[in-house]
């Protein structure tokens, strides 16, 4: 269910989340795992068109979403990489 929020968070519609949701509950329900559907909610953020920041997050989202006018794609590569140097920084702190 996490994904499936993060995922209608960057769309920024309420309506998907509940779509979403109501997938991954039918999944279940059916005897499927809901992993490989959350994570094509996560493929249908990449491919939908981006509308502009609709999320004002902090860290990685937030960096990421700053080039919201960029494709969703290009949003989510720049979430992932800023995630994991964060983790490395965290990593290096720690060591």
């Amino acid at each position: 269910m996490l994904l499936v929020r993060f995922a209608a968070a960057v769309i920024g519609d309420d309506r998907y989340r509940e779509q979403w949701e109501a997938d991954v509950l039918g999944a279940q329900e059916l005897g499927m795992s809901p992993l490989p559907v959350a994570f094509g909610a996560l493929r249908a953020v990449v491919v939908m068109p981006s509308k502009g920041v609709v999320v004002a997050g902090i860290g990685p989202l937030g960096i990421a979403l700053k080039h919201a006018q960029t494709s969703r794609g290009k949003v989510l590569a720049i979430a992932v990489v800023s995630a994991l140097f964060l983790l490395g920084g965290l990593a290096l702190l720690f060591a």
